[in-house]
């Protein structure tokens, strides 16, 4: 290997490396702002300040920049989108997704999106916590959107789906201590499709 090509090399591994830390920052400082770690609650500002400059080098401050695209594109080719942001013993909060199909018979029913494999489902679980995170509302509708369309293939007969994502707390302690297994789930927003909504665009002939 020549000293050029050698030079690119460790140029390119050194921004990758650069990219992972500052995901790995990223996601940290934002769990310690949003207070959903055992750290202290009265950090919080200082932590959301001190995030402001990864989420700048990382494109967050304008999500639809060219800079942000690239970044993002990268991060997600490369399997590097997402860090490390676990805090034992906190166990946090987590997302769900539920769809209430109504049916031409008047019939109505709850369904979640199905997937067909184990990959596919932590991919999946991957998808709906990201969804959950996001702060730009058209791109959490479309993804929604998406598995709303997966859901109305596997029953051609709903005529509408109202969609509710939230958040699933577990039990705390003093109340798992008492007797209760059950998750809480907090209904954050909701969405209405109808056919035309989740139909398919027609591929270009």
């Amino acid at each position: 290997m020549d000293a050029r090509r050698q030079n690119l090399c460790l140029a390119w591994a050194a921004l990758h490396l650069a990219l992972i830390g500052l995901v790995c920052a990223h996601e940290t400082l934002w769990l310690l702002g949003k207070s959903v770690t055992i750290a202290p609650a009265s950090m919080a500002p200082a932590w959301e300040a001190i995030d402001r400059f990864p989420a700048a080098l990382l494109g967050e401050a304008n999500r639809t920049g060219v800079w942000r695209r690239v970044i993002s594109t990268y991060t997600n080719a490369a399997g590097i989108e997402v860090g490390y942001g676990y805090f034992a013993p906190n166990v946090p909060l987590t997302h769900a997704l539920v769809f209430e199909c109504r049916h031409g018979d008047g019939r109505v029913d709850y369904q979640t999106p199905q997937v067909q494999s184990e990959a596919a489902h932590l991919r999946l679980t991957t998808l709906i916590e990201q969804i959950g995170r996001t702060d730009y509302e058209k791109w959490r509708e479309e993804l929604i959107k998406l598995l709303a369309r997966s859901t109305w293939q596997r029953s051609p007969d709903v005529v509408s789906v109202r969609a509710f994502f939230g958040s699933v707390a577990p039990p705390t302690l003093a109340e798992y201590r008492a007797g209760r297994r059950e998750r809480t789930f907090t209904c954050d927003y909701v969405y209405d499709f109808g056919p035309a909504e989740t139909k398919a665009a027609p591929s270009a002939p």
